[in-house]
This record gives structure tokens, sequence and C-alpha cells, in this order.
């Protein structure tokens, strides 16, 4: 009740101070005019009684009265084109009242005076005249009534009082009437008070609505073009700006657009929640603000996206992208808690790049997109090979949609050899994607697209049940490759097992391949993942040892049943003795936990007998055979047969 009771006390005085205001405006243009008519009428009294009374009444008063109306004018007249404080004016108004009474006063007591003195005729006229005056004066201040009615009291009222206990029948008719007039005078006033008041009374509402309405606007336009989280301008306010500044006939002056995207900030989300977070975009914008003031603006796209308008050329572009990732790599520090991220950056020009809002926006992403994939904290500038490479993505990614769809996608099969025995040992599981004319895209292309676009875990689900289909009477194992993303999907090891149910493939027979930098990515879902699979049966390889965030942790604490030695150390160890003792090192930290070691990229087969002599328990490589087709697996494979190292 309090809270709806403020605003309407506001508002009464808000309506109260233009009210004053308002008759000090009115009174500062019709006083002077009362004084002058005051004047003028104690000069016709003046002249009606000259003659019989001495010069100091007829002549020494209408000169003070003069002298203090034009004092009084004058007082009004200064203060024309100013508005005093509503205090001041309530002072002014106190004053005008009580000089009004002593200047009536002074003017009826001297008409009185006179009124003694006169003959009949001229008693008539002195009245008239000193009525007229009261009147004229009490109109001049229908703003101020207060006054208007001490004007009429003090002034007329004497002689109206004489007129009333005169002898003459004709005087006292005089009388009434002057008391009718005044009465009418004074209901008249008091309407055209009241009439002011409304009309102020409006006014003052019609500015407060006006006032409401355009801070409701501004307020609009705060949040249609700022951040509400962070107060800085939005992606609409960039799209006018971009647009006033990127001329189409590129004459505008040079500036640089910068979108920069924080690293590691869903984590901070995810571990402290999303305050923290919303502080912590806080910052960010803090930072990049004190970054480019005086240069540009800051803006927030959305999320932890950001983008930088900077003037200047490229040099300058590249020179503020620096700061911005160094800046952003500097600790966070929130209450007890310190948090590092980082920040990738990328970098469009204009007129360099495009003379366009939208290709300068496009061009921007790309170059961040480039910047992300150089290992983030990085600043990328746009490049016209950027352009066409990412065109090539989209056409690869577009072409992979519709290839998922109708399963142009189809398993080829390597196999895994034991090296003692030279025996079949299993196959590893790769996908093959031959397009209409003969050319094959390499995985290394595709796969890198599909688990960006999402559509990794579809394709390896579809090519798991295929191959489950396929392999399933060759009695062997099947390993298959999961990325990161995968572990990411909390359904994921259901999914997996529907696929062997429904196809009827043994779980034991499948070994699933986990890259360290997946444990990395997310450890807790690809620990969930990892338990969900292992109590189903299936085999768990440790992919790419070496290669990544290499820990004993991952092999302490996750159940896995093999370890896979990066092809990069094994091309290597032959011509390489550094490469060499670091396979023989992961081959005897496999020994140590009893866990056998698959060697992929063997070539020669030098390679193969060293690495059995080692220790080795299984390879696999282009020596024993490159990755095929099913019919060409049953038709034409056989295991090189050797003998044991």
């Amino acid at each position: 009740m309090l809270r709806r009771a403020l605003p309407a006390v506001s508002s009464q005085i808000e309506q109260d101070r233009e009210i004053l205001v308002e008759q000090f405006r009115a009174l500062r243009e019709q006083i002077p005019l009362m004084y002058v008519l005051m004047f003028a009428d104690a000069l016709f009294v003046s002249f009606a009684s000259y003659g019989t009374v001495a010069p100091l009444w007829s002549v020494g008063v209408p000169v003070l009265l003069g002298i203090l109306s034009a004092a009084r004018a004058w007082v009004w007249v200064r203060q024309r084109g100013e508005v005093p404080p509503p205090d001041s004016i309530k002072r002014q108004l106190f004053a005008t009242m009580i000089v009004a009474a002593g200047l009536s006063l002074l003017f009826g007591g001297w008409g009185l005076g006179l009124y003694i003195e006169a003959d009949l005729v001229r008693r008539a006229c002195i009245a008239l005249y000193i009525f007229i005056g009261a009147i004229s004066c009490c109109y001049c201040l229908q703003s101020l009534p207060r006054a208007g009615h001490l004007v009429l009291v003090c002034g007329a009222a004497p002689v109206t009082i004489c007129l009333f206990f005169a002898d003459d029948w004709f005087l006292r008719g005089l009388g009434v009437n002057i008391v009718i007039v005044a009465i009418v005078i004074l209901r008249m006033l008091r309407a055209n008070y009241s009439g002011f008041l409304e009309v102020v009374t409006s006014r003052s509402e019609m500015a407060a609505e006006q006032r409401r309405a355009q801070g409701a606007e501004r307020r609009a336009h705060q949040l249609a073009y700022h951040d509400p989280l962070t107060g800085l301008p939005n992606r609409r306010a960039l799209a006018e700006t971009l647009e006033l500044q990127a001329a189409p006939d590129a004459k505008g002056p040079r500036f640089g657009l910068l979108i920069v995207d924080l690293d590691r900030f869903k984590s901070i989300n995810d571990v402290y929640g999303h305050p923290a977070g919303d502080q912590l975009l806080r910052d960010v914008a803090t930072r990049l603000t004190e970054i480019v003031q005086g240069e540009g603006q800051a803006y927030r796209l959305g999320g932890d996206e950001f983008a930088i308008v900077i003037d200047g050329d490229g040099e300058n572009a590249r020179r503020v992208a620096r700061t911005i990732v160094y800046a952003a790599s500097q600790p966070f520090t929130q209450d007890k808690q310190v948090h590092h991220i980082g920040a990738s950056v990328g970098i469009s020009l204009y007129p360099q790049d495009a003379t366009d809002l939208e290709t300068l926006m496009r061009r921007a992403d790309i170059a961040l997109y480039k910047a992300k994939q150089a290992g983030r904290s990085q600043h990328c500038a746009f490049e016209p090979v950027l352009d066409a490479e990412i065109r090539r993505r989209a056409v690869i990614e577009r072409d992979m949609r519709t290839a998922i769809e109708s399963d142009a996608f189809v398993p080829a099969y390597q196999p895994i050899v034991d090296l003692g025995t030279g025996v079949l040992a299993g196959f590893e599981l790769l996908a093959r994607w031959p397009g209409p004319d003969g050319h094959e895209t390499g995985p290394d292309l595709f796969i890198p697209i599909a688990e960006e676009c999402g559509l990794i875990n579809e394709l390896m689900l579809r090519l798991t049940r295929r191959a489950c289909l396929e392999t399933r009477d060759w009695g062997v194992p099947i390993a298959i490759n999961v990325s990161p993303t995968q572990l990411k999907d909390p359904w994921f090891s259901q999914k997996l097992l529907q696929v062997l149910t429904q196809t009827g493939f043994p779980p034991q027979r499948l070994t699933v391949e986990i890259t360290e930098n997946a444990l990395i990515v997310d450890a807790e879902s690809a620990k969930q993942a990892i338990a969900s699979l292992k109590n189903q049966g299936i085999q768990l390889s440790l992919d790419d040892f070496g290669t990544g965030y290499s820990s004993l942790q991952h092999l302490r604490m996750l159940p896995f049943d093999k370890l896979k030695i990066d092809r990069s150390f094994v091309t290597a160890m032959e011509r390489d003795p550094e490469a060499l003792r670091l396979v023989r090192a992961m081959i005897g930290l496999a020994a140590t936990l009893d866990m056998p070691v698959v060697a992929e990229g063997i070539e020669f087969d030098s390679t193969a007998r060293a690495l059995a002599r080692l220790g080795c328990r299984y390879g696999q490589g282009f020596y024993f055979g490159h990755p095929a087709a099913r019919e060409f697996i049953e038709q034409s494979w056989a295991p090189r047969e050797r003998k044991p190292a």
C-alpha cells in the first residue's frame, strides 16, 4: 500500500509545483499592468478632488502611490525570462499579498479622506473611481485570489460602507450597486481561478504522462538495443551500427569486426552454476569495454559470444585481438573462486573483406571457426581461402546428411593380427564414403565435420548395425571407434546395446576404442558410459595412447582391456631411437598392468618382428591388409603365416 501511495504523493507535489510556477508566470505579466491601472485611477481621483482639499491630499498622495507602484512593478518586470525555485515563489506570493493589502489600505484610506471632504457629485465620482480601481486590481490578481480579495476589501470597503450610511438615497443606491457588482466579480474570479487550476492540472498531468511515455520509450529502446545482463549493446545494435558504417560504395571509414567466443565457459556454468556464469560474463564485458575504450565499441551477441567494432586498419584490429586473447586468459576472481577461461577471436575488415553487413559477419565467423580449430585462445583474420574451405565443408555436410539417410556410407574392415602366431585376431571397423563418380571422401575429412554438426552418433550406429549383420558369423572380434561427442550422450550405451540386441551380435566380440582426449572432454560422462558398456561384457580399448593427455590414472581407474599404441610412434620406431624407447616403455607399462597391446600403423615385416620381440601382442596396418569391404574380406583375405618371434 505504501508503494502505491508514494507515486500519488510525488504526483501531487509535482502538480503543486506546476501551480506555483504558473501563478508566478501569470502575476509576472499582470502585476505591472495592475500598478499602471492603480496609478491611472489615482490620477483621476486626484483630478476629481483637486481644489477642494489641500495639495498634499490631491497631489502628494498620488505621487507617493505612483512611486510605490513603480517600485513594485520594477520588482516583477526584472524577473521576466526566469522562474525562481518553488520556495522563492512562495515567499514572493506571500509578499505580494502583504504589499497588496498595504497599498489597498493606503488607496482606500486616501479615497475615504477625499470622500468626506467632497460634495455630492464628487463623492459619487470618488466612490466610482475607487471601486473601479479596486475591481481592476482584483481582476489582475485573479491567479492569486487571496491577494485580490484583500485588494477589494481594503481598497473599496471603506468608501462603500460610507455610501450605505449616506443621507442621500442616490449614494445609498450607488453603494448597493457596488456591492452587487463586487459579489458578481468575486464569483467570476472564483470560477476563473478554478478554470486556471484545472488547466494547470491538466497540463501537468499531460506533461507527466508525456514524461512517462518518454521514459517507457527510453526503457524500451534500452531493452531493444542493450543486453540486460552485461549492459552492452546487443546484436540488433551491432547490425544497425554496421549498416550505418559499412557503406555499399566502400567509401566509409575503415574498421574491423571482431567476433569473440569464450573458451571453457560452459564448464564454469556447469560446475559453479548460472549465477557464477552470469557474473563472469559481466566481468568479461567490463574487460572488453576497457580494452576498446576510445577506439571502438563492445557488443554481446548472446551466450558466451561477443563482438567488437574497432576503428582503424587490419594491424590495429589484430593488435586489439591479441590484447583480448591475453586479457581473457588472465584469472577472473569471484568471491573466493578463481576462474580460468580463454577467448578465440575472428577478424574481418571493412572494406577489404566485405562491404555489406551479412558478408562481414559471416567472414568474421569463418575466421573465428579457424581460430578455434587452431587450438583455442587464438585469433585469426579472414582470408579468401577460408571462405572456400567453409563452403566446401558446407557442401560436404549437406551431402553427408543425404548419404546417411540413403546408407551410402559403407563399412570397411582392417585386420588385427596376433604378432606371435600370425593368426587373425579380429577387425577394426572403419567408415568409407564412396561417391557416385567413384571418388571416395576420406574419413579424415568427413569424420570431423560429422562430429561438429552432430551426425557422428547416427553415422556410427548405422555403420555398427550393418557391420554386426555382416560379421555376425565370422567368429572374430570387431573393434569400433567412439568419438568424444558420442560419450557425452547419456543414452549412448543403451543405443549401442540396442543395436547388438537387434542384430544378435554377441557383446563379448565387440571392442569399443576410446581416445584419451574423450576422457578429458567430459570425464564423468565417459566414466558412466564405460561402466555401462563394461557391465554388458563389451571390451574396452584405450586408443591412440601417447598422443593425448596420457595419464596413468586413466589406466588405473578405468577398466580398459587393451592399450593401443598410436601409429605415429610405430612408423617412426625403426629410425628414431626416442620413438623406440617410448614404444618399449608403453609396452612395458601395459605388461605391468597385465594389459595386451595393439600396435597400429605396421607397414613392414621388420616393424612387426621388432614389436613382437618387445612383447607387443597384436598388430594392425597395411602390412597385414588394407581396409576392405565384406566381399573382399570373405573371398580374398587370408592371414599371413609367420613364425613366432
